[in-house]
């Protein structure tokens, strides 16, 4: 039985449907109203969850002051990182009616806490489960303050060795928590060539306990679908209300129609691949009544004429005797008369 946990009364995992999170992250700007419109959105596209990320830049980074540049080719913009993670950082004090507003939507909040002040503050709003950022592979001390709650912790994989992941994952299992894995590539946005989602059946084998995932920083819907197709179970897609926004994430990020048709095209995908095939399915017994083959009489026969092989042919339609099993019939007498054509059944061969 592959890894499953409970969400807030959601299977994630296991036969579960994929568990579809909205990443709103920085792209409300650092406007609670323009987050609220955003979880709007995640909840009419069907998704499962939204999640945040809870953090400041003395949190962060130890050199505030550094300049970076981001943006589209020809929109770049030059801020020091310091500033930019503050100005987008989403208020503490608007979590509460957020995460409530979320709820309230039947959609799942949470956080990505990037502090154990974070995590403390989290835990109080008792947030039904952790993200840890592809950054935070290697933070021992998160990673085992978040542990320490019980709580699942999804835990995204980009920028980190395999033994890192590895060590990552001993020190949740040492905690007996629930925990899923992502594939990610953290670049923004993710080159397709080096996206590697032959990684997550691989990670199904590695981390056999864990749930398997996607966290998705691609342009377009195709890698997640393939996540999906590949077995994951949690695809992450950051969302935006306007690509060309005015923000670090807005222009790799799903509109609301591309976030609607990802949730579509999920759904519509777990469909398609179901289970094992094992036998007719509904919709194939009329095909297979009509379209495959049965023996065939090539001339007609009178009544206790014995059957030969030069009498048989195979055609269409396929309610009749089956042409694997001509040897049963070749000998044998037929009781009546037999047109040239006839569908051989055992019902008429019955004496």
């Amino acid at each position: 039985m592959a890894a499953s946990f409970n969400v807030a009364g959601r299977t994630v995992g296991g036969d579960a449907p994929c568990f579809i999170v909205a990443e709103i992250g920085a792209n409300h700007d650092g406007d609670p109203e323009r987050a609220r419109e955003l979880v709007d959105m995640a909840a009419a596209a069907g998704a499962d969850a939204v999640k945040f990320q809870t953090y400041s830049a003395a949190e962060l980074v130890a050199d505030p002051d550094r300049v970076l540049t981001w943006g589209r080719e020809g929109r770049e913009r030059t801020e020091t990182i310091g500033g930019l993670f503050d100005r987008l950082a989403l208020p503490r004090a608007a979590h509460k009616s957020l995460f409530d507003y979320a709820k309230s939507k039947d959609v799942i909040p949470f956080s990505t806490p990037f502090s154990l002040d974070g995590v403390d503050f989290l835990q109080r709003l008792d947030v039904p489960l952790w993200k840890v950022a592809s950054s935070d592979v290697r933070d021992r001390f998160l990673l085992e303050h978040l542990a320490r709650t019980g709580k699942p912790v999804i835990l995204s994989t980009g920028k980190s060795l395999l033994p890192e992941t590895v060590r990552a994952v001993d020190t949740l299992r040492a905690a007996n928590v629930p925990f899923a894995v992502l594939h990610c590539l953290a670049q923004y946005p993710a080159p397709m060539e080096e996206v590697n989602l032959a990684t997550i059946p691989a990670f199904k084998g590695v981390f056999p306990d864990a749930v398997i995932g996607f966290s998705d920083h691609t342009v377009g819907i195709t890698a997640a679908l393939g996540a999906v197709a590949l077995g994951g179970k949690i695809i992450e897609r950051h969302v935006t209300y306007d690509q060309d926004a005015d923000g670090p994430d807005h222009w790799f990020s799903s509109s609301p129609q591309e976030f609607s048709d990802l949730c579509r095209e999920i759904r519509r995908l777990e469909a398609a691949i179901g289970g094992v095939r094992t036998g007719i399915l509904p919709s194939e017994v009329r095909e297979r009544e009509v379209s495959v083959r049965s023996l065939i009489l090539k001339r007609g026969l009178k009544a206790g004429e014995v059957i030969t092989a030069d009498h048989l042919e195979t055609k269409r339609p396929g309610h009749g005797i089956d042409p694997y099993d001509a040897e049963k019939i070749i000998g044998m007498a037929v009781p009546r008369d037999l047109e040239r054509g006839s569908v051989l059944t055992w019902e008429a061969l019955k004496a």
